[in-house]
């Protein structure tokens, strides 16, 4: 029989002052027993070290009749009604947790399609992933030295925090992505080599975020696997230092970063390493192309090196390979044969441009770079301001915000030879925009919505401006190419000569649309 209840998943951050299970141990016995008076629960949270706290978390956070909502942070006091109240939720052990823990936040919802996104302990199971970060590169001079084709770094790390929250797609490719990645795991550990290959690759058009969801993703599932490996390390290859100019330098290399990575996979089964290839057509162009364009030989060794390389460093159970590509169609198919999962990461799409920026704008109100005087001045989702919007509340920022992001894709004028707006550039709008127009001590929401507005106008007067440039450049060009051919003819032989070397060069040698501006200077 199916399990019929969900999953919410909440992870616990320890502080980055609590980073170890000794300083857990330590928490004063004289605090939690003057807050609760109670000897034996006294003791017992003494004790507790990671595990034990992760089980107390989940009991507690399973009793009866609570409420969660999806991203709730369960420890933030600001939060007005006892029924969401973290000391409600938490009851002996909020105070404890509040010396202990940096965030209590309700991440994921795995279970049955649900109209909303709020969830009650009688309709879900409560799962607690406790985690810290890394603060600095957990590399050694030793491995430095052993991969410097590459950066190691351990997870989940402090330069990756956030990182996966503030990441928007579409559809649920994180969520996917995330679950593909731990079952590839859990299967691996079973002992037997499965048929899906640990390899996943992702491309799409430049600046859509494939690289920094790569790094999400490990992030991610460094925490979501921390009670199966003792540790994640993070290899990100350098691609660049892959390449040499050297003849038969490059497969060398290749040949020999793998090598390493089965060594580490090898030395440390109970640690999870994931690799990141970036732009990997580099290094794993078509050969069948390269040939034909009378590429160096190099290249398709580096090709072949590459292959064989993830052949034999595959088999490892607790590895996994994350590949990215701005060119899929100039991938090699062995390559493009050999992944287990292949995802097309496309432009954001309306809701996904008002979802980035809205993200955006919190976190810059977060900070305290957007100053926030009324809570009503928080960006609603984009559901949320799509109705206000329909009731007429154009005032409300969502709707503001929702103006702007149609106001992008009326006025793009990339939008209409089949280029859309990137991720890349969306997320830079709020904070280009404040940069270039803030002219006082503060600013406010209505300041900085107005500033993205100003800045897109720029933006796209500039655009326009130089298209219709290229477009005079390229007409002049035109004429005076017809100009320079009527000449050389005239040059080279007589008008009636040249009335027939016209007529030849036309049916033989010349384009299509060459042929087309000739004809038009015999008008």
């Amino acid at each position: 029989m199916s399990e019929t209840k969900g999953v919410i998943f909440i992870e616990a951050r320890i502080r980055d002052d609590k980073l170890n299970d000794a300083d857990i141990d330590r928490i004063s016995y004289e605090k939690v027993g003057v807050m609760f008076n109670k000897p034996s629960l006294m003791m017992h949270l003494w004790f507790l070290t990671r595990p034990k706290l992760q089980a107390e978390l989940e009991h507690q956070l399973s009793s009866e009749n609570l409420t969660f909502e999806l991203l709730e942070e369960i420890l933030d006091d600001s939060r007005m009604t006892n029924e969401m109240d973290g000391e409600y939720k938490l009851g002996p052990l909020y105070q404890f947790a509040k010396d202990t823990l940096d965030s209590l936040k309700v991440v994921e919802y795995m279970g049955p399609a649900r109209e909303f996104t709020c969830y009650t302990t009688e309709d879900v199971r409560v799962e607690v992933q406790i985690y810290s970060l890394y603060n600095t590169s957990d590399s050694t001079a030793e491995e430095d030295q052993q991969l410097p084709q590459a950066e190691i770094i351990s997870l989940p790390h402090s330069r990756f925090a956030n990182l996966w929250e503030e990441l928007v797609f579409q559809d649920d490719i994180k969520g996917d992505l995330i679950w593909v990645i731990t079952n590839i795991l859990k299967f691996s550990r079973l002992g037997e080599v499965g048929d899906m290959n640990p390899l996943i690759l992702l491309h799409g058009p430049p600046g859509t975020g494939k690289t920094t969801l790569c790094r999400g993703l490990a992030q991610k599932a460094s925490i979501r696997l921390n009670t199966i490996y003792t540790q994640t390390r993070f290899i990100q290859i350098k691609t660049a230092t892959l390449l040499s100019k050297y003849y038969s330098e490059s497969a060398r290399q290749v040949d020999e970063i793998f090598t390493k990575i089965t060594h580490i996979c090898r030395q440390n089964p109970d640690e999870f390493i994931c690799v990141l290839i970036d732009e990997v057509e580099s290094i794993a162009s078509s050969r069948e192309f390269s040939s034909k364009s009378g590429e160096s030989q190099d290249s398709l060794r580096a090709t072949n090196a590459l292959l064989t390389g993830l052949d034999r460093t595959k088999i490892n159970s607790n590895i996994i390979f994350l590949f990215t590509s701005n060119m899929y169609e100039a991938l090699d198919f062995a390559f493009l044969d050999r992944c287990g999962l292949i995802r097309s990461i496309d432009p954001p799409s309306i809701i996904s441009q008002y979802e980035i920026l809205r993200t955006k704008i919190n976190k810059l109100m977060r900070r305290g770079v957007i100053e926030v005087t009324h809570p009503i001045e928080i960006i609603p989702t984009y559901d949320e301001a799509t109705l206000a919007s329909t009731a007429g509340h154009t005032y409300y920022p969502g709707c503001k915000l929702l103006n702007i992001v149609h106001m992008i894709r009326s006025g793009n004028v990339n939008a209409r030879s089949g280029k859309e707006i990137s991720g890349r550039s969306i997320t830079q709008l709020p904070e280009q925009a404040i940069l270039r127009y803030l002219r006082s001590e503060k600013c406010d929401l209505n300041m900085a919505l107005a500033y993205i507005i100003k800045f897109i106008i720029f933006e796209q007067d500039q655009d326009k401006a130089s298209i219709e440039l290229e477009q005079d450049l390229g007409i002049k060009l035109n004429r005076e190419r017809k100009r320079k051919f009527r000449l050389i003819l005239d040059d080279i032989c007589d008008s009636q000569a040249a009335d027939k070397y016209r007529k030849a060069i036309l049916s033989q040698s010349l384009s299509a649309s060459f042929k087309i501006q000739i004809e038009e200077c015999d008008m």
